[in-house]
């Protein structure tokens, strides 16, 4: 099967944007109480997911879906790895020295406060982990969490490793080792759940990751990379859109039922929200991508805040301070560090220089017009970027 148009329009870079903000309202009940037991989406699941793993579910399953698309539209290695360095690394090392050097010592219990390790701070960061930090936010609910946000980031760089690994092998032209593959994370994941069995992976995991983790995140992943490999959304019916949802809904009753709908149906609904035609006036993306930076940011802003107010505060109203300081450091990221290393198309498109897919024809003829000469190299140099996550993917 073709893969799809990559012009189709889409909500890629809004979605990203509106999950980020709920991890910040997903988190804002476990650093105020000490646990997700209030968290909605928890309450509602009986505990099973809360808004926080549904959003990092779905920042896996958008980035198997375009960056598996980005690998089969240019499967060159050593450009492959560096747009995805340049994605992860730029701001992720930004964020790490200012944590290392301005969030620790502002928050580090005095009687205990050591400077970091200059050692442990490149090795992890190189890592793409938390590097090791003097005690903490002592006395808020979570103590000694710096940035609990980062684990998956690691996770994420792996996977775009996998995926051009796969890619190599020859694997992604064999549509059903994938989905063999999948299954079987997805059955792994199901046995691990029922029996308690949570292996630490020894060295093996010091390096790729907690194995549990890996049992959670790569089904969605590979959820993801399958949209992609099958024709991504030519998938989309109503009526199987309508089968997902009730399945999803269903299984919440069924004991560990949503270890097996939520990478299957939950993934196959995110990608319906992804195509609906609805929210692509939203089009969040339009002046950048804010979402990795007010994910990397919002942890700490938390934390800080709750300090601040020496933990005598309630869940909605951290979130609703949070919120919006969190949003403007993901707009800063963005604007002083991320956007000066990616492909210059992928910047313009961001700052509405070049048009996206859901633009009127006017608009788009309009736009072309008037930024004609700044554009003339940047469109001979890369391909245009016309919809919304196409500049993630490209990137």
């Amino acid at each position: 099967m073709s893969s799809p148009k990559i012009n189709t329009p889409n909500n890629f870079d809004s979605l990203r944007l509106i999950f980020a903000v709920l991890v910040i309202f997903s988190h804002s009940f476990p650093m105020v109480r000490g646990s997700n037991a209030t968290e909605p989406l928890s309450l509602l699941t009986n505990g099973q997911v809360n808004f926080g793993n549904i959003s990092v579910w779905a920042f896996f399953v958008i980035s198997g879906f375009l960056i598996t698309q980005s690998w089969q539209r240019s499967p060159n290695v050593v450009k492959f790895l560096k747009r995805r360095i340049a994605r992860i690394y730029p701001a992720f090392i930004v964020t790490a020295v200012l944590s290392a050097f301005i969030f620790v010592p502002l928050v580090a219990d005095s009687a205990t406060y050591h400077h970091v390790s200059i050692q442990n701070f490149v090795f992890n960061t190189l890592r793409l982990r938390i590097f090791d930090s003097p005690p903490i936010f002592v006395h808020n609910a979570l103590p000694n969490e710096l940035n609990g946000s980062l684990w998956s980031v690691a996770y994420e760089f792996w996977c775009y490793l996998g995926v051009m690994t796969l890619g190599l092998v020859g694997l992604l032209r064999r549509r059903s080792v994938v989905v063999l593959l999948f299954v079987a994370v997805i059955g792994l994941h199901l046995y691990m759940n029922m029996t308690g069995w949570a292996p630490s992976g020894s060295i093996l995991g010091q390096i790729v990751g907690y194995p549990p983790f890996w049992a959670t995140v790569l089904p969605f992943y590979l959820a993801g990379t399958l949209f992609h490999l099958f024709g991504g959304h030519t998938l989309l019916r109503r009526p199987w859109i309508m089968l997902a949802a009730v399945v999803l809904i269903a299984s919440n009753f069924v004991p560990h039922g949503l270890i097996v709908t939520m990478p299957i149906c939950g993934s196959y609904l995110l990608m319906a929200l992804a195509y609906l035609p609805l929210l692509h006036p939203l089009n969040l993306g339009r002046f950048g991508d804010f979402s990795y930076g007010t994910y990397l940011y919002a942890f700490p802003i938390q934390q800080l805040l709750v300090q601040r107010a020496h933990g005598q505060i309630s869940p909605l109203l951290l979130f609703a301070e949070a919120a919006p300081i969190t949003l403007i450091a993901g707009a800063l990221s963005w604007l002083l560090v991320e956007r000066h290393f990616l492909k210059r198309s992928s910047v313009l498109k961001h700052e509405g220089l070049l048009p996206a897919a859901n633009t009127s024809p006017q608009a788009t003829e309009s736009s072309v017009a008037s930024s004609k000469d700044l554009l003339s190299k940047a469109t001979t140099e890369d391909p245009m970027s016309r919809t919304e996550g196409e500049a993630y993917a490209q990137q």
